[in-house]
């Protein structure tokens, strides 16, 4: 089985964000650090994130007037520590095109609608295809609305937040689904991830939890 999940590190304290990496790096595809994570560690952060060897996912949603989306994606592809940085898709064509075209090898997701809302598939698949038109790589969306993202395109990735653990709460989030079930209906599509916080690290030990997590699935 594929390593298919992205370690949402929803942590305020640097530290514990490293214990959580240095536990999860064998089982996990990749991490996810968020506007508060990245406000403390800066790149320099970044750098010891990335010597674990996972792929970094930028949380920062950005979203602003073309030419400083354009700026701030050239500053944070120039870094060359980060594989995936989220921008707003409701921030409209002219600023997401802006975005892609100073990219480089930094691969764009757009934000789709937030888990924590309630959501139409329309209203998804009309900010998808804006994605796609847009030259993104991939798309944020909640497992939820995965066929119906999938069915637009079988190139794009599909990262999928609100993923619970085993028998976890929902917290903030309306549109979840547990990992068991995004693995069966996302089977054998390897630009499918699941994005899990919370489940992981929140207590007990953060490497035994995400085994456990993965094997549910099996």
């Amino acid at each position: 089985m594929k390593k298919n999940i992205f370690v949402a590190l929803d942590l305020s304290n640097f530290d514990k964000a490293l214990d959580v990496v240095n536990s999860v790096k064998n089982d996990a595809a990749g991490i996810k650090i968020t506007n508060e994570l990245f406000a403390i560690c800066g790149k320099e952060g970044l750098k010891k994130f990335s010597d674990f060897g996972l792929e970094i996912f930028l949380d920062l949603k950005i979203l602003d007037i073309p030419n400083t989306v354009k700026k701030t994606v050239a500053s944070i592809a120039s870094l060359k520590t980060v594989k995936y940085l989220t921008v707003h898709t409701s921030g409209d064509y002219d600023m997401l095109k802006a975005a892609q075209e100073s990219s480089g090898q930094l691969e764009l997701l757009g934000v789709t609608v937030l888990t924590s809302q309630s959501s139409s598939k329309d209203q998804v698949k009309l900010l998808t295809n804006l994605a796609i038109k847009s030259g993104l790589s991939g798309v944020i969306a909640s497992a939820q609305e995965y066929g119906s993202v999938r069915s637009l395109s079988k190139n794009l990735k599909i990262f999928c937040p609100g993923i619970r653990g085993i028998e976890d709460k929902k917290h903030d989030q309306k549109r979840v689904m547990s990992y068991s079930e995004f693995c069966k209906i996302s089977k054998n599509d390897n630009r499918a991830f699941a994005v899990i916080g919370r489940p992981v690290y929140e207590s007990g030990d953060a490497g035994q939890n995400i085994k456990k997590i993965i094997q549910s699935a099996s």
